[in-house]
């Protein structure tokens, strides 16, 4: 199927959708196409992944449930018409939508794929030796480079033909430290839909300071255990919005009857300063996209406003069983897995305050930074959230570094608390989601910086 050109598949995806009538079921059907490069370097290991246009496709239509047909082999399209039951006075059950129609690519300022192999291979050992011989309490600098060009091309009995080509690319840079007994590290990691631009603007002056972030972990001090006013940086407000909140606003969850928020729609939920979204339409960031994998275009989910829980996020499926908008959070990792209610780019939108002030209102606080870990709890509502390092705030100064600090407790009562958010610009996170422990997507989280009056904290 790959072989085949845009103006070989579109006639043929279309011909196939117009035999499923609209009145009587809803139908779609999706190529996906990916070719992408992993490259692993640390002291133990250097491992090269390289995958050419993995591809195939994947119809289904709503007959009372989903039925899907996927292959890899392109001459098994002429039997989806016999893989795929027809039926008749069905068609009602999912919600229709209006027909449009979108071609995009997005063109990166280095195609990745002009780049030799093994020029990206010296690259990532080049890093690998400048960290290495920067200081000898370097012991493990560890790096992770992947890119991916994906193609999806969908159509629908609404009319829907649509195609759109995403470059992603990211880069995680972790160099471990060692002195005496303590070992430590901090990371640096940057991505999006853009091109190998980001790992040219990775020059020494910027190795220098992730190694010297590392290396000053080694003398970071224990952050202190109990209740305190603490200030989010964006990583770790993103990581709250992703992880303790946004995975309990997927509609699926909410039907299964495992979300602590499904009683909570209209009802105050956070702060009434807090704005909290889902937008997969963001240019070039690593959650972007034009359209989801069931044809929907990307668009803003406000989903809390002045403090009120909004929306939730949704699929095709759950818009219809709820009388919800689907704004493209309907998402699959590739052809072979079934689509899911899934973020994209989860965010505080930016507040009103000035951070110098906020921190100087605080006697004695911590700033947690650099989200490292989050695990959710959609049905009781809890959280733990882990930064890697943080900040001591003492008498209304930024003061002592500290190690790794561990947020806990009700996700409501810590967004009720928030008493300020900075008007710093919007700062996005790159990273991986998994739902359960599979079928794992692009996503980033964010925001900027956020106050918390009471907060319970301990070493993390």
């Amino acid at each position: 199927m790959s072989n085949k050109s845009n103006e070989e598949i579109f006639p043929i995806f279309e011909e196939i959708s117009n035999s499923f009538k609209r009145e009587n079921q809803y139908f779609d059907i999706l190529f996906d196409s990916i070719s992408s490069v992993r490259i692993k370097k640390s002291l133990k290991e250097e491992t090269i992944s390289i995958n050419t246009k993995k591809s195939g496709i994947v119809a289904r239509t709503f007959i009372g449930s989903w039925k899907e047909f996927a292959t890899q082999d392109v001459s098994e399209l002429k039997n989806i018409e016999k893989k795929l039951p027809k039926v008749i006075n069905k068609g009602e059950e999912i919600n229709e939508f209006e027909a449009w129609k979108i071609n995009k690519e997005i063109k990166p300022k280095i195609n990745p794929s002009d780049i030799p192999i093994d020029e990206k291979i010296q690259k990532i050992r080049g890093i690998f030796n400048y960290l290495s011989k920067y200081d000898e309490r370097i012991i493990n600098p560890t790096i992770f480079y992947s890119e991916s060009l994906m193609t999806r091309i969908f159509f629908n009995n609404e009319g829907c033909q649509l195609r759109q080509v995403l470059p992603r690319i990211r880069i995680f840079i972790q160099p471990v430290v060692k002195e005496g007994s303590t070992i430590d590290f901090d990371y640096f990691s940057t991505g999006g839909e853009k091109g190998y631009e980001i790992i040219e603007e990775i020059l020494d002056n910027k190795l220098e300071q992730i190694a010297k972030n590392s290396l000053e972990m080694l003398k970071a001090d224990t952050p202190p255990s109990g209740k305190f006013p603490i200030i989010l940086d964006p990583d770790m407000a993103g990581l709250i919005a992703h992880e303790s909140f946004g995975h309990g606003l997927e509609a699926d969850q909410i039907l299964r009857d495992r979300s602590y928020l499904k009683d909570k729609l209209n009802k105050k939920v956070a702060s009434e300063i807090c704005v909290i979204c889902d937008s997969p339409n963001l240019k070039n960031e690593l959650g972007s996209y034009f359209f989801d994998d069931e044809g929907i275009p990307a668009g803003k989910n406000i989903l809390v406003k002045e403090g009120i829980l909004k929306n939730f996020l949704h699929n095709r499926h759950t818009a219809s069983l709820l009388n919800g908008i689907p704004k493209g959070n309907g998402r699959r990792e590739s052809f072979a897995h079934p689509v899911y209610v899934r973020m994209t780019n989860t965010y505080f939108e930016p507040g009103d305050y000035n951070l110098d002030e906020m921190i100087s209102e605080i006697k004695y606080g911590v700033i947690p930074t650099r989200g490292y870990f989050g695990m959710e709890d959609p049905l009781g509502g809890g959280m733990q959230c882990s930064s890697k390092k943080g900040y001591l705030i003492e008498n209304g100064e930024r003061t002592k570094l500290l190690k790794s600090i561990t947020l806990s407790g009700p996700v409501l009562e810590l967004l009720q608390n928030i008493d300020a958010i900075s008007n710093d610009n919007l700062n996005l996170h790159g990273g991986t989601c998994g739902k359960g422990v599979e079928d794992f997507i692009p996503v980033t989280t964010g925001g900027s910086f956020i106050r918390v009056k009471n907060a319970l904290i301990s070493p993390g």
